[in-house]
């Protein structure tokens, strides 16, 4: 898969030598009801014979305008973990738009125009609640008489699962709570998170930093994981510990023991799947 970035200061993007079916979302957690619009957009461009492009985000619209510590925004997936699970879709083409804020005041018009026509995108596929342009409130269906019918559209339906919309924030709130199970079957996928292993270490546990910040974790707990320490995988509890309001971030320790050949040095690589409650 190719990746490919795209600034919102350029006067013009090169595009793509044969005509693409372009997804559209912000795709975090690329869960149940993602996959469903990148498969469907991947059927059309196998029937048509064109290659499958998704356009996603480098950041949320609330870090570009409630940036401020106040802000609560979590993220299910970093940039590389979207980008690893997209490609898993048979994605060709996966363009990271910078979204900043002249990016956010673009007109739909010339987002069209300049995002999706000068891509060379012939026809565009994104969920029914997908919307594009300054004001965040243009949605999928006005894409093609905006462009004059240049390019032709394809809404994909809601996907409920218990009657209940199958959305990012319905996600990150049951990690937030420690549900993970439930989480993870509307994710399709074991919810993941990276960091680093360090030396340090609270009542003989070592810390583990996270790659991001901004990654959702879960509540106080215990949980049980498929961890992978510098390529040793292990089946283990991960214990998470929620800062009290107004203090440091939340942190993430593991027992460095269960591990029995790990390299001696300071920051090690982690992968953890986070499987149970």
């Amino acid at each position: 898969m190719q990746v490919i970035y795209l600034d919102s200061r350029q006067q013009s993007f090169i595009p793509s030598k044969k005509p693409i079916v372009l997804a559209l979302g912000f795709f975090d957690g690329v869960h149940k009801g993602h996959q469903f619009v990148i498969q469907t957009a991947g059927k059309i461009a196998n029937q048509r014979g064109l290659p499958l492009a998704v356009m996603t985000f480098n950041r949320h619209a609330s870090r570009i305008f409630h940036h401020d510590s106040s802000s609560t925004f979590r993220y299910l997936t970093t940039l590389k973990q979207k980008a690893e699970l997209i490609e898993k879709l048979h994605a060709d083409i996966l363009y990271v738009v910078d979204f900043n804020q002249h990016f956010a005041g673009l007109s739909p018009k010339t987002f069209i125009e300049k995002y999706v026509i000068g891509l060379n995108a012939k026809i565009v596929v994104a969920g029914f609640d997908y919307t594009f342009g300054q004001g965040g409130t243009t949605t999928i269906d006005s894409m093609a008489a905006i462009s004059n019918h240049r390019i032709q559209t394809v809404t994909v339906r809601e996907l409920d699962s218990q009657r209940l919309k199958i959305g990012s924030s319905r996600i990150r709130k049951l990690i937030g709570q420690g549900r993970i199970k439930e989480a993870n079957k509307l994710l399709g996928h074991p919810y993941g998170t990276t960091g680093k292993l360090i030396h340090a270490q609270i009542d003989g546990l070592s810390i583990v930093n996270p790659s991001s910040r901004l990654q959702q974790l879960p509540q106080t707990g215990s949980y049980l994981c498929d961890v992978t320490v510098s390529k040793e995988k292990q089946k283990i509890i991960v214990r998470v510990r929620q800062p009290k309001k107004g203090h440091a971030t939340a942190v993430i320790y593991i027992n460095r023991k269960a591990f029995h050949n790990l390299p001696h040095i300071s920051s090690l690589p982690v992968s953890i799947k986070w499987l149970s409650e």
